[in-house]
């Protein structure tokens, strides 16, 4: 009864309507691990696809990073509240933080990429990127530092996550798992 409830009201709400789109990815399930420069994790997506990720956990999310039919992805699952939400198309780069709510931009992703909330009460959300190799690499380059997604139009909106250990050697890592398993 909830449900019947909520997805009208959501609809309602402007700009909510595109992010209300299916996560393209969805809840990752690992079934293996692949090898090479690092080893990673074999999964399948929410319909049952072949994927290839890396997963990150911190205290309050789970952070997977991969490669699926789709596309490079990140998704990012957390209880916390939502503050902002990030509307297509966005901007995506990796981002020091500086003072008060600024970003330095270490390095900008110039490719397509979509956005997607899963659950509009929780800040997680699904980055879905068209070049897998340029968007491994931001992500790389956002190393100790953050992956921030800003809307290109208003309304300005911006949300980030911590990447911890994502390096380039990962991201080439999975690109090779990618070619031999993701079709």
């Amino acid at each position: 009864m909830l449900r019947r409830l909520v997805l009208p009201l959501l609809l309602c709400v402007p700009g909510l309507a595109a992010h209300a789109q299916t996560d393209p990815v969805g809840p990752v399930s690992q079934t293996g691990r692949y090898e090479g420069g690092q080893s990673g994790l074999l999964g399948r997506d929410s319909a049952g696809r072949t994927l290839c990720f890396r997963r990150e956990e911190g205290s309050s999310h789970r952070l997977d990073i991969g490669i699926s039919r789709q596309g490079a992805f990140v998704r990012l699952e957390t209880p916390e509240p939502r503050e902002a939400t990030a509307r297509d198309p966005v901007r995506v780069y990796a981002g020091q933080r500086g003072a008060g709510d600024r970003f330095a931009v270490l390095a900008a992703y110039d490719g397509a990429a979509r956005h997607f909330v899963a659950n509009p009460s929780s800040s997680g959300f699904t980055l879905v990127a068209t070049d897998a190799a340029a968007f491994l690499a931001v992500v790389a380059a956002a190393r100790d530092h953050f992956l921030v997604v800003e809307s290109r139009q208003p309304p300005a909106a911006r949300e980030s996550v911590a990447i911890y250990d994502f390096t380039r050697a990962a991201g080439e890592a999975m690109l090779a798992c990618a070619a031999r398993h993701v079709r």
